[in-house]
Formats: structure tokens, C-alpha cells, sequence
């Protein structure tokens, strides 16, 4: 079967690639072209990011690939000089460089704030491209704040915080590796002071956070699924029930969910019921740039919240 690639092509012609900095360029996830909705595109400059979550043949993945990298060269080739594939069908991640060479390190932009990041990792790459409008959130209410990051990964929440003028960040995450990534991203921008980083789990370390307690900004990303430490749908409610020891009368909260499973309305609910009227909702950020979704229950979920006037 062939498959019509010209969408891809299109969304390059209209990607602002001209801002050199990481954005998505087609976002198939998001099933408004069918047919595609098992391919996403990544600027990474100057690497395009291509990830497919279904095995492809290797006639069309080199039709693809030639297809991306030929348009590349025709109109930027000084900021487009790498492409990456990586599968992420079946058991283990692969991730090929096609064409050109990666930078090492390798670094990418976003609002003035760098990034390491890394495109032949099997797992995540240092940054979620979908999550840029909470950064910018983020930035937006942070100045002169107190804020925690849960789930913190990478930090990329903490360097939005510290951006915008934060006074301290409190990073806690259950793996070293992240948070070791998280500093080095810190050091990158010059944000050496005000900021903690704690590799704790953090379903069994509240007692730490409510002696630190209360924060201004509270940032609450979990990871969908992670083998061994973090169920979404089972553990969420764990973290929500001890959010309001950790409020002050002023405290924003963004809490996140990327399962496609749970619905705008059974998340509200979710939290609702574990927070018991301590925090009232606010709005749902609108997603980033060019990540169309077809069904927003199934898109990321980034839900602000405040504390509430009238608590039960």
C-alpha cells in the first residue's frame, strides 16, 4: 500500500523553522490524517525528530526519510543538518540517524531557556514538546514564588519557574539519572542558586515536602505508567489526597495527565473527590502550537487550579 506522504511535507512548509527552536512540525497522534496518525515530526535544531509508533517497512521508510531529508536540504540546509528515526513499535525502542550527524552535546531552545537533550535515546528525549504551553504557564506565575515540581523529570518546569523569576524550586524525582540531567540543565542557564533537587518517591516522601510547605506554585506531571513506581490511574489520588497540606491561600496548581484513557471530566473528578474541596479549578491551558487533536479527551490534560475560597 502507498502511503501519501505530502502532509508532512506540507506542515514543514508551515513549520517556524526559522526560530531554530524545538517545536513539533506534524503531529499524526493527533488522528486528523488517519492514515498518518502513527508518525509525529520534531524540530530539534538542527535535527528533525521523526518517531513512528508502528513498524514500517524499510521501502517506505527510506521513501520517507529521502522524502524529509531531500525537502530539508532544498530549504534550509545550515539549519537542518540531521534526521532521526526512531520506532517505537514492538518490545524496545530503535533509533537511527539517517542522514547527517548529531551534536554532542546537544542542545535545543525554547523561550530563551536551553535544553539538553538527547535523540538516540530508547526512552524520552529530555523534553516534552507537548508540554510547552505549561512551561510557559509556569513562567508566567512564578515570579519572586516558592514553587514544587513533582514527577519532575528533567526539570524543564523548574527552569520555566526559575525563568520567570522564581525565588526557589523544589525538583523531587524517584530517578538520580533525571535529576543529575535536571542539574546540568540549571547549570546550562546560569541558574546555579534557589534551586533543590530530591530523588525521592515522592508517594512516600510528604513529610519532607510538608516541612518545606507552603508552596506558591505546585507542578504535578506523572508519567502515564512507569514499571515498579507509578500508576496513573491507581496513584494519582494518592498524590492529590496530601495537596492541600502544601497550599497557602494564594497556592496555583497544574496538574497534568497524558492518558489517553482518562477524559477531561473523569480527571476533574478524579481530583475533586482526592483534594476534598480544597482546590477549585480554573481553566485547561490550550494545548501547544500544532499539536491538533482530533479528540481533546484524548490529548494532554494540563488543569489549573487555585486554592478554594470555601473549603468543605
Amino acid at each position: 500500500m502507498t502511503i501519501n506522504f505530502t502532509p508532512l511535507i506540507t506542515a514543514l512548509e508551515s513549520a517556524p523553522i526559522l526560530n531554530n527552536e524545538l517545536c513539533r512540525v506534524f503531529h499524526g497522534r493527533g488522528h486528523s490524517i488517519e492514515a498518518l496518525s502513527h508518525l509525529n515530526l520534531d524540530f530539534y535544531p538542527p535535527s528533525l525528530f521523526l518517531v513512528s509508533y508502528d513498524e514500517i517497512d524499510d521501502n517506505t521508510l527510506n521513501q520517507l526519510t529521502e522524502t524529509l531529508w531531500q525537502w530539508a536540504q532544498a530549504h534550509y540546509p545550515e539549519l537542518i543538518t540531521s534526521l532521526v528515526y526512531q520506532q517505537r513499535a514492538g518490545v524496545q525502542s530503535q533509533n537511527t540517524v539517517m542522514f547527517g550527524a548529531l551534536p554532542n552535546p546537544h542542545t535545543v531552545t525554547e523561550n530563551g531557556i536551553r535544553f539538553l537533550v538527547d535523540l538516540q535515546s530508547r526512552q524520552n528525549t529530555g523534553i516534552f514538546p507537548d508540554m510547552r504551553s505549561g512551561r510557559e504557564f509556569v513562567m508566567a506565575n512564578s515570579k519572586h514564588g516558592k514553587v514544587l515540581n513533582l514527577f519532575s523529570y528533567t526539570c524543564g518546569f523548574s527552569l520555566a519557574a526559575m525563568q520567570g523569576g522564581a525565588d526557589h524550586v523544589m525538583n523531587m524525582d524517584m530517578s538520580k539519572g533525571v535529576l543529575k540531567v535536571g542539574k546540568q540543565n540549571h547549570q546550562l542557564n546560569g541558574f546555579d542558586k534557589g534551586v533543590s533537587y530530591l530523588p525521592h518517591d515522592i508517594l512516600k516522601s510528604f513529610g519532607k515536602l510538608k516541612k518545606a510547605a507552603p508552596f506558591d506554585l505546585i507542578i504535578v506531571d506523572p508519567p502515564s505508567f512507569q514499571k515498579g513506581s507509578f500508576i496513573l490511574t491507581k496513584d494519582y489520588q494518592k498524590v492529590l489526597r496530601r495537596l492541600p497540606e502544601l497550599l497557602n491561600q494564594t497556592t496555583k496548581l497544574l496538574l497534568c495527565a497524558n492518558s489517553p484513557e482518562l477524559t477531561e471530566d473523569a480527571f476533574k473528578a478524579l481530583i475533586a473527590e482526592h483534594t476534598q474541596g480544597a482546590i477549585e479549578f480554573l481553566a485547561r491551558l490550550a494545548p501547544t502550537a500544532r499539536f491538533i487533536e482530533i479528540d481533546s479527551d484524548k490529548s494532554l490534560k494540563a488543569l489549573v487550579y487555585k486554592m478554594s475560597h470555601s473549603p468543605d
